[in-house]
């Protein structure tokens, strides 16, 4: 009797018990006896859940806030129309920040982007030409990117000259018997130019220049007196138009990497000035000083000129050189002496070949420095009196050097001063020279 209740005790306190316990023991079971590939899966699962939730609330995050943005967008539409236009774009910048999803993957992509972008080497431009190159270009060579350029100048220079004249013979091959005089001739002169330069295109510029001449002469001989000592002088000076010229450019071949600037010109230069012929010569009271009653401005004749030109920017350095070859035609004239009573005949002043080369240095943005040295040999001038022969002219075969230095400074975005001053190398050549040059640019 005993045994039966005992029996049905244990029966209803078994059906009593919990299924949650005989499902944590089911759980627990397959769990302990799971193999590694489906442990694997069931994370794999979790994963895909957990980004299903990620997913639902990013879009419930954008919902949010494409409200705050509509409604910042009401409040200001009383603003400026420039504020208003640039919202959109903060707005669109706001929303994809809000957008990005943070995924590893991204950011680790991002992070090799960014490391592969700051490992490449950065790429240098070439640097534009500066405003003190292109101003030394244009005094030394020519630059075809200003449509027109009107540039006044004044020089001024100094010539100064000595003459022993021997009058006489040589006795006992030491003692000299005669008259020795000492001439001296003292020259300033002041030109002031007016310059006009037209660049048609990128290959074609035209050239105008006007020069007005002021110069004055100061004659001086030993003799005064039949003294050695005391100087018998004369000034004469004068000031009138000089000789206009005209000039084309024409670039044959632009700047590049292995080549320079090559640009061919011609010039024309038309007799305007005062020509030094038919002039008449005084002479002092002792006969010991002769001088001219007036002071020439230019050659008589018509001349021309050809040759080329040549540039090279290595920045912020120029080199550059010009070769030139001139020829001026012959002409008639009534009187080609300064003597009483007339000497009619044809004058040649003969040909010219000139030469020059330099370097610049472009010391800033506005201010560059040079250098440059010039050359020019003349062959004999010529005179043919009326129904004779030609005939060479004595000491006119001439040989002129000059030495110059120079600076340039951009005074504004137009405006240039340019300096410059030269010293004379040969006595045919000017003692020094000193110019200024103002040019303005279009």
């Amino acid at each position: 009797m005993d045994f039966s209740w005992t029996k049905v005790a244990l029966l209803v306190s078994i059906s009593c018990m919990p299924f949650s316990s005989f499902g944590a023991d089911a759980a627990q079971k397959p769990k302990a006896t799971m193999t590694e590939a489906e442990e694997l899966q069931l994370l794999k699962k979790q994963l895909i859940l957990l980004n299903q939730q990620l997913q639902m609330q990013q879009r419930a995050i954008n919902q949010m806030a494409q409200k705050v943005l509509s409604k910042e967008a009401q409040l200001k539409q009383g603003t400026a129309v420039t504020t208003v236009a640039k919202q959109p774009q903060a707005s669109q910048s706001q929303q994809q920040s809000i957008e990005r999803a943070p995924q590893q993957s991204t950011k680790i992509a991002s992070s090799n982007a960014s490391a592969q972008t700051a490992a490449q080497p950065s790429v240098k431009k070439e640097p534009e030409r500066s405003r003190s190159t292109e101003d030394v270009l244009q005094e030394a060579h020519n630059v075809f990117d200003r449509k027109l350029t009107i540039e006044p100048s004044l020089t001024y220079s100094y010539y100064g000259r000595k003459d022993l004249v021997l009058r006489g013979f040589l006795a006992l091959d030491a003692i000299f018997l005669g008259n020795l005089n000492l001439d001296r001739i003292r020259s300033n002169t002041v030109q002031l130019d007016l310059t006009t330069r037209y660049t048609l295109n990128d290959s074609w510029q035209f050239e105008m220049a006007m020069p007005f001449v002021y110069r004055m002469n100061k004659y001086e001989s030993v003799g005064e007196g039949n003294s050695s000592q005391l100087y018998e002088s004369a000034d004469v000076e004068g000031a009138q138009i000089g000789d206009m010229s005209v000039a084309a450019y024409y670039r044959i071949m632009t700047e590049g990497d292995g080549w320079p600037d090559w640009v061919w010109n011609v010039r024309v230069r038309m007799p305007t000035g005062e020509d030094p012929f038919g002039i008449n010569l005084e002479s002092s009271e002792s006969g010991n000083l002769t001088y001219p009653d007036q002071i020439a401005t230019g050659a008589g004749v018509w001349g021309i000129s050809t040759g080329f030109s040549l540039a090279k920017t290595y920045d912020p350095a120029i080199v550059f050189f010009n070769l030139n070859y001139g020829t001026f035609l012959s002409e008639e004239y009534g009187d080609l002496s300064g003597l009483p009573g007339l000497s009619p005949g044809e004058i040649d002043l003969g040909d010219y070949i000139d030469y020059s080369l330099g370097l610049a240095f472009a010391v800033s943005e506005r201010m560059s420095i040079g250098m440059s040295f010039n050359q020019r040999f003349f062959t004999k001038t010529r005179q043919k009196p009326l129904g004779g022969q030609w005939q060479d002219i004595a000491r006119t075969d001439t040989n002129t050097a000059n030495l110059g230095l120079g600076a340039t400074l951009a005074l504004t975005e137009n405006f240039s001063m340019v300096t410059s001053i030269g010293a004379g190398l040969t006595e045919d050549s000017p003692d020094y020279q000193i110019s200024l040059r103002f040019p303005y640019r279009f």
